[in-house]
């Protein structure tokens, strides 16, 4: 398993390398071509990196944080997944199709991330079949991922979701708003916090129950991390 790798320029490269050679092998040739155009950056707590209705001009891989994928239809909005680090974070539809988004992808920590500029990026795509064939998996498998999810979760009750969450983003349950985990698992905070307080725990789900109830200090607290979660990576 790959770790996020905050640090020096070097690991973050080395990390980027072997994230995309772990999808699909490429050649020194199309690695020298991305690092010709990548540009590293950072984003602070709260700052979107990409916003509504913007054309999405990246793609990054992010090293450090978390950020939160929020959908906007209709006047209304729902957050339909959390990119923790180390993962590929773009929209892949804009991105290809040069059109508006109606994604926001905010950085919910303190984030860093290697930034791929879409102009740049598509014509090395496309001229090495290498990376033509990574960017293809690399969609495919998002896709296909996102799919089982939101499958997923429409067989589950809404205690069922809250652990399914708990179970697949322990960190995010500890750094995000109460609000966007409960537009998450589809239902309204108030809701939210009424489940927290009557839901049930099998005997194997001890561990889940022990951040549940840390959620409950977090929220106390206004949102301020726990110590010992204080230095995520």
């Amino acid at each position: 398993m790959i770790k996020p790798t905050p640090g020096s320029e070097k690991e973050r490269l080395d990390a980027l390398f072997c994230y995309i050679n772990s999808t699909c092998p490429i050649s020194q040739r199309s690695w020298e071509s991305i690092c010709s155009i990548l540009v590293l950056k950072k984003a602070q707590k709260g700052e979107r990196l990409l916003d509504y209705m913007h054309v999405e001009n990246s793609i990054r891989f992010l090293t450090h944080g978390i950020v939160n994928c929020e959908d906007h239809f209709n006047s209304q909005s729902f957050v339909y997944d959390f990119r923790v680090a180390p993962i590929i974070l773009s929209e892949t539809f804009s991105f290809f199709n040069n059109t508006p988004s109606r994604i926001t992808l905010e950085a919910i920590t303190d984030c860093e991330f290697i930034d791929l500029p879409r102009f740049a990026m598509t014509n090395i795509i496309f001229s090495n079949l290498d990376l033509a064939k990574f960017a293809t998996i690399g969609t495919a498998n998002y896709l296909g991922l996102m799919h089982y999810k939101h499958a997923l979760l429409r067989t589950l009750d809404a205690s069922q979701r809250y652990k399914h969450f708990l179970r697949e983003y322990p960190k995010v349950a500890l750094l995000a708003k109460l609000s966007d985990i409960a537009s998450y698992i589809g239902i309204t905070q108030q809701s939210l916090s009424r489940l927290r307080r009557s839901i049930t725990w099998n005997d194997n789900e001890y561990d889940l129950q022990t951040l549940s109830n840390e959620l409950n200090v977090i929220s106390a607290t206004q949102g301020k991390p726990i110590n010992r979660y204080s230095a995520f990576r």
